[in-house]
């Protein structure tokens, strides 16, 4: 009984992980959808050296897992601060996903005061992001924080 309860366990916490994810695609979905400057919405999840991508709205990107050292999403993990960059071709750490983009927000998801992922969103316009956008995004993120901890890093 206990390897099949050990199984069922681990069936069980995928099924959760799953539905975790489902949860995120929908919050990516909602910001894009709301916020017409919002072209891609993100979310990626620390996981070891790296960041993964658990969701997003819009095209689909081959930066699925940034190694930490890399780009404006690793630099907001790593200095565990917003990233507002008002124009992404003028700036050599951005890591470019689409030719359209020129800017680029990125807010940590913190638990306990930690940095355990983060939301990134590129736009196509120039200066997209307000300190508005910064607020709001960042209060999503509190939001989501709990659900990311305890599905992705327990």
């Amino acid at each position: 009984m206990v390897h099949a309860g050990k199984e069922q366990i681990n069936e069980i916490s995928s099924l959760t992980r799953r539905h975790a994810s489902d949860f995120l695609k929908q919050i990516c979905d909602y910001l894009s959808e709301k916020n017409p400057k919002f072209n891609w919405t993100g979310v990626y999840v620390l996981q070891g050296d790296k960041l993964a991508l658990e969701a997003y709205h819009g095209e689909a990107t081959e930066h699925v897992s940034i190694k930490l050292g890399e780009g404006l999403c690793s630099l907001a993990i790593h200095e565990d601060r917003i990233i507002n960059e008002s124009d992404v071709k003028s700036n050599g750490k951005y890591l470019a996903c689409f030719v359209n983009t020129n800017a680029e927000l990125v807010v940590p998801i913190r638990f306990k005061g930690k940095a355990i992922g983060e939301i990134d969103i590129d736009s196509d316009l120039k200066n997209a992001f307000s300190t508005e956008d910064e607020k709001f995004v960042e209060q999503v993120a509190e939001i989501i924080a709990p659900v990311v901890n305890y599905l992705y890093t327990s």
